[in-house]
């Protein structure tokens, strides 16, 4: 079942590489089509200026998830396709979890924000808020006692840094999910380094990477809304949004990510080192791919 395809298609939030230019991924791999999925905060547009947003507020913490929640508030209010998928995502959850075992809600920085904002309000949970650094603060709490941690003001708002987790039971919201790269790196080392734990994990979307598996390898209990899989990119082929080409790419991919990555370089045997002289983030990507290719051969 595709809960989400009419508002894939529309936002464009499902594209597909140029031949030679496959798309790199967090968790370090690379493949043939990338999924925004901010974009279902209504278009690529919208979900640019709330990006933009996002990092001019993550330098005043205790105001960050009080002005986004008023961008995310007024954008239900207006846009069909991100009030559908808030609805849906609060919808899953209940059917998914007993809601009263979490006693807060956390994100990740950037993307994770989109939806863990928005999911933790209408739920009445704190939110988290994780850096890419490891470092947290935690708003629309109760109380400022009982959490510890440094409370910091700022023209009315506050939020606790690193606030003490012990004992609580944290839920995990997620734009998406591949590999749980970002998981395991960052969003879980976060919360452990203040005594908490993730119990509970929600993804947007899922890449059908194995992300799940190994989070619930972990002790997480984790659903997605939607997940990118063979069903979804077939539906998407019927209704004229992918071509045959594009269509067979999918799925090939999704039956042997590994052989889609040997082919190509087998293909085109260049693709790293160019990659890496032509700097930026991609050349980091592919000098990290070329270092776990030689240490795989040794």
């Amino acid at each position: 079942m595709t809960l989400l395809l009419k508002e894939i298609i529309e936002t464009k939030a499902l594209q597909f590489a140029v031949a030679d230019q496959p798309f790199w991924y967090t968790a370090g791999n690379f493949g043939p089509y990338y999924i925004n999925t901010q974009y279902l905060y209504g278009s690529a547009a919208e979900a640019e200026v709330l990006l933009r947003e996002i990092e001019t507020e993550l330098e005043w913490m205790p105001s960050f998830y009080y002005r986004l929640l008023v961008a995310v508030q007024e954008q239900i209010k207006k846009n069909e396709i991100y009030k559908k998928v808030i609805d849906l995502s609060v919808e899953k959850l209940k059917s998914s979890f007993d809601l009263s075992q979490v006693d807060l809600i956390s994100g990740g920085e950037r993307r994770d924000y989109f939806f863990s904002i928005a999911i933790a309000n209408v739920l009445g949970k704190p939110h988290l808020s994780i850096r890419k650094d490891k470092s947290t603060c935690l708003h629309a709490y109760e109380r400022s006692s009982g959490w510890g941690g440094t409370l910091m003001q700022e023209n009315g708002y506050s939020c606790i840094a690193q606030p003490d987790l012990g004992s609580k039971r944290i839920l995990h919201i997620s734009d998406i999910i591949a590999k749980g790269a970002s998981w395991v790196q960052i969003w879980l080392p976060a919360v452990e380094n203040l005594g908490g734990k993730i119990k509970f994990g929600f993804a947007v979307m899922e890449r059908s990477q194995g992300g799940l598996q190994i989070l619930a390898e972990l002790g997480i209990e984790a659903v997605a809304l939607e997940e990118a899989n063979s069903s979804l990119f077939k539906a998407a082929h019927e209704e004229n949004a992918l071509s045959d080409y594009q269509f067979e790419l999918a799925t090939n991919y999704l039956q042997n990510p590994d052989f889609f990555e040997r082919d190509f370089l087998r293909r085109h045997p260049d693709f790293l080192e160019k990659e890496i002289s032509n700097g930026g983030e991609r050349a980091v990507k592919a000098a990290q791919y070329k270092r776990s290719l030689h240490e795989s051969l040794i």
